[in-house]
């Protein structure tokens, strides 16, 4: 079985080269950055939020990973506070390839509009959430793409005017915030477009004072809400918070421009919505994933607004359904008894009516009992259906047999495939065995012996000339022998870590595995790419061990049959698993060709590399391709 997924691997996931399959890897997944204005929690960054994930998050987007900050603007307003989060930013995803960054309202947007191009490279830049309804060009950059919202001051207001027709002032509630500066030019905008009508612009004060001055408005007064987050006093409040303290106390209609509001307070109006802001930000996002949208191209969208209106306070000021505008949403609509119980009445009406099924049921049995004929003929009628009910059990316990005999035929074969498997794999690791065995007598005789031969004459000459020669010349002799005897030893140790590695078991895998590649490389003069990341914590030695000869294994490979010029080794953890990867530049080979048989031709290497996998319960891929060199792909769990 394990020979058959290596198969199918090896179709789907073939690379034309390996110069290409370097840039492959960099797209299975694709980054994207959500950088907020504000903080998380507040009912706007939330409903935002939501539309990123609908499209973002959805179950077909596996190869998206999803990232996000929060500047939390509203509560830091500290001195270079945002130089020191562009420092923060670059150092925590300086080693991240982001394929589009989202801006979140204006301060997200002014910031990356001045920094994107250091903190994201390449990297489209969209934005939504921006308010005054002036496209990103203000800064003066090309290449935004994003969500303008269209705040729709005028329709508010005219909707207001129309359910309340007696309004003669307009009281305007809007801080001095970055939004309510923003805002400021489209409320005043609005005198000349309703000269008719009296404008209060209220001054940025205390939280306890504005409750105090909307307390006392009465009679053709309405009011218009904008955006109040923070007082005079520095106090921080939230949208909905402010809401629900300025409509505790007012006794004139309240109307603004944005959902969130819509349950703490305001009536309604011509509404914003942040859930469709943000979708329509993350389907620009997919744009650029799926290369319909370029980075650097220029884009603007603007959202469709709507009528939305508070129930509660339709009610509190005797507006009816008939007078809202046509497709008008109302949210908070109580539930009849009838609709909150419904499923429960269509129980009770479904029992009802199976009981008086039963009584019609019972009613003919009884009258035909009456006349013995016609209870023989029912009685038959009843053996009939007995005998076909328990034909059809017969011949769906037949079909059942028929499919458990059908299985047990498999599990037989595949059971006679994997002892075909073992039996080879068995024959092919005596015979591995026999070639070690040959392979460490020769370099015994070869290199140890012959070296030793070699000593025994340097000492017979000099045991010679102990009476003959002068002092000098025995000690360069005895140097010699100093020499000869340090590269003995040296192949002693080169002997002994090529059969058991001491570094592994003195200092773990990360030492073991660098020194392993290093030298490869050294002797080799093999180019070399190496990124390997400390891993000595997540397994133990046994572990250590099998991930140490899959490395070794694949280097020998390498060595022996790649006649590659460059090769890399990569070791990352992602989650919960540990990515190893072992790609050269070589000659390459045919993966079905190799795995559609086995023979003893093919020798033990690949196979024993997938099998040690199996033992660390991870997967194992081999991607080549002739003259496009070998990637080897090892996933461990940790």
């Amino acid at each position: 079985m394990a020979r058959c997924l290596l198969i199918s691997l090896g179709f789907v996931l073939l690379w034309p080269c390996w110069a290409s399959a370097f840039d492959r890897q960099g797209r299975e997944q694709e980054n994207i950055f959500v950088l907020h204005s504000y903080q998380s929690g507040l009912g706007w960054v939330e409903d935002v939020n939501d539309g990123i994930y609908k499209i973002l998050l959805a179950k077909d987007q596996h190869n998206l990973e999803l990232y996000m900050e929060y500047m939390d603007a509203q509560r830091l307003d500290e001195p270079n506070i945002f130089n020191r989060l562009r420092e923060q930013l670059r150092r925590k995803y300086g080693r991240l390839t982001f394929t589009a960054v989202i801006a979140v309202d204006d301060i997200a947007i002014d910031f990356l509009a001045r920094h994107h191009a250091e903190i994201f490279p390449g990297a489209a830049t969209i934005f939504c959430g921006k308010a005054g309804g002036e496209p990103i060009d203000e800064y003066g950059r090309e290449g935004f793409a994003g969500v303008v919202e269209h705040i729709d001051v005028a329709a508010t207001l005219q909707v207001g005017l129309d359910l309340f027709p007696a309004t003669e002032r307009v009281v305007v509630i809007n801080d001095r915030s970055v939004d309510g500066l923003l805002l400021d030019p489209l409320f005043r905008r609005q005198e000349e477009n309703f000269p008719h009508l009296q404008f209060d612009f209220v001054t940025p004060v205390s939280m306890d004072e504005l409750v105090e001055e909307v307390k006392l408005l009465s009679g053709n007064t309405l009011v218009l809400l904008g955006n109040f987050t923070r007082d005079e006093r520095g106090q921080i409040f939230s949208n909905t918070r402010a809401s629900w303290l300025i409509a505790s106390r007012c006794k004139v209609p309240i109307f603004s421009m944005w959902d969130f509001y819509l349950g703490s307070g305001p009536m309604g109006g011509r509404m914003v919505s942040g859930k469709a802001q943000g979708e329509l930000a993350a389907q620009l996002a997919m744009q650029v994933v799926w290369g319909d949208l370029l980075p650097g191209q220029t884009k603007t969208l603007t959202t469709d607004n709507h009528y939305a209106f508070s129930y509660n306070e339709m009610r509190w000021f005797d507006i009816s359904y008939g007078a809202l505008p046509d497709k008008s949403t109302v949210t908070q609509e109580p539930q009849s008894v009838l609709w909150k119980y419904k499923k429960l009445g269509w129980s009770v009406l479904g029992i009802a009516l199976a009981l008086e099924a039963m009584v019609i049921v019972l009613s003919v049995l009884i009258y035909r009992s009456k006349k013995a004929e016609a209870a023989l003929e029912e009685h038959r009628n009843t053996l009939e259906e007995v005998v076909h009910q328990r034909t059809l059990e017969l011949s769906s316990t037949n079909k059942v047999l028929h499919n458990e005999i059908e299985e047990r035929k498999k599990v037989e074969a595949a059971l006679l495939e994997s002892e075909e498997v073992l039996h080879q794999l068995s024959n092919n690791l005596l015979t591995v065995q026999e070639n070690e065995r040959q392979r460490i007598s020769a370099e015994l005789h070869d290199e140890l012996g012959q070296s030793l031969a070699a000593l025994k004459l340097q000492l017979r000459g000099v045991v010679r000339g102990l009476d003959s020669q002068p002092v000098e010349t025995l000690q360069a002799e005895c140097e010699e022998l100093r020499s000869s005897i340090n590269h003995i030893i040296e192949n002693v140790r080169r002997l002994s870590r090529n059969l058991s590695p001491l570094l592994l078991d003195d200092l773990g895998i990360d030492a073991a595995l660098e020194h392993l590649v290093s030298s490869f490389a050294k002797f080799s003069g093999l180019e070399a790419d190496i990124d390997l990341m400390e891993i000595n914590t997540y397994f133990g030695q046994n572990s250590q061990r099998m991930i140490y000869r899959i490395v070794q294994e694949s280097l020998n490979n390498m060595s022996k049959h790649a006649q590659a010029t460059a090769f890399g080794v990569q070791i990352e953890k992602r989650q919960n698993r540990i990515f190893l990867v072992v790609k050269d530049n070589g000659k390459g080979f045919n993966v079905e060709e190799i795995f559609s048989s086995i023979s003893p031709e093919k020798g033990m290497g690949l196979t024993a590399m997938a099998e040690r996998v199996r033992i660390l319960r991870g997967s194992f891929d081999v991607e080549s391709e002739p003259g496009c060199g070998t990637a080897i792909h090892v996933t461990i769990p940790v």
